[in-house]
């Protein structure tokens, strides 16, 4: 704590002291640098307590300044995976999202991110512009518009629409094709769920015992919708205006029966009001 007390003391004082002390006590930053190397041993909670408490002492300039300087490839080279660091990391409070931040950064500069990561990423900034949105800022959107688009769509919408890429059909409830998005059934709303990790349940708004499943680990341009949390479920397909569902190991053979495309439906209640209306 003596330790804590004395860094803050030191970087209120370059604050104060204007931007030439700053510089010349750069220094003062490589202790705290090296508290975080020295938390980022311990446990999520403890990392979590203490961060908390930098984020109550120091300004967002000093946080930022520390966050961006820390030598991520270090604790690379010392055998933290990737994975590890970024659940060490979960956005709970200021200073976490922006170390959280800096190391998304740090991975992607370096061409280091996988769809592991991508799809942990995209769903820590899901859950903080739902759960905690006074913390939303023009960092985190440009974080998000870095993201493959269909990362971005799902942190942009919780309410999809689902066409199938080669015969343009919408499903809506109870898997019925329409030849487009024509009324609330034809909307499907996102859920994650706790114990599936990298999986998102669509259910249908107006049949909650329709749904489907997708892996956000797919972030091309089409998907496939399944059955369950598993890459062995059954695939709902179309073929010249029929839905069917296909064994996984026969949707490879019929791939082009099984691609949706997932589009952005939040405004299409308003829409159909005002159709409705006319």
């Amino acid at each position: 704590m003596v330790v804590y007390i004395t860094l803050i003391l030191f970087l209120g004082l370059s604050w104060l002291l204007g931007p030439v002390t700053a510089v010349n006590n750069a220094n003062i930053y490589e202790p705290l640098i090296d508290l975080v190397a020295k938390h980022l041993n311990g446990s999520h909670l403890e990392f979590d307590n203490w961060t908390r408490e930098m984020s109550s002492s120091l300004s967002d300039e000093q946080l930022e300044r520390v966050s961006w300087n820390i030598p991520w490839w270090h604790f690379l080279e010392e055998g933290r995976s990737s994975v590890e660091l970024q659940k060490l990391l979960t956005p709970g409070n200021s200073f976490m999202v922006k170390l959280w931040m800096s190391l998304y950064w740090y991975l992607r500069r370096s061409y280091l991110l996988n769809e592991i990561l991508l799809s942990n990423f995209a769903l820590d900034l899901w859950k903080l512009h739902g759960n905690q949105p006074e913390m939303w800022n023009n960092k985190l959107q440009n974080m998000w518009q870095s993201l493959p688009r269909s990362l971005r769509l799902l942190l942009k919408s919780r309410h999809l629409c689902l066409q199938h890429k080669r015969e343009m059909l919408y499903v809506s409830a109870e898997n019925h094709l329409e030849l487009g998005a024509n009324s609330n059934c034809s909307i499907w709303e996102s859920e994650q769920g706790m114990k599936e990790e990298h999986w998102l349940r669509l259910v249908n708004i107006c049949d909650k015992k329709s749904l489907f499943f997708i892996s956000l680990l797919s972030q091309g341009d089409s998907h496939v919708l399944l059955t369950g949390p598993d890459n062995l479920a059954r695939h709902f397909c179309v073929f010249k205006g029929l839905g069917y569902f296909e064994d996984a190991a026969n949707s490879v053979i019929m791939k082009s029966d099984c691609l949706w495309q997932l589009n952005d439906c939040r405004f299409l209640p308003m829409v159909l009001s005002v159709k409705n209306k006319n």
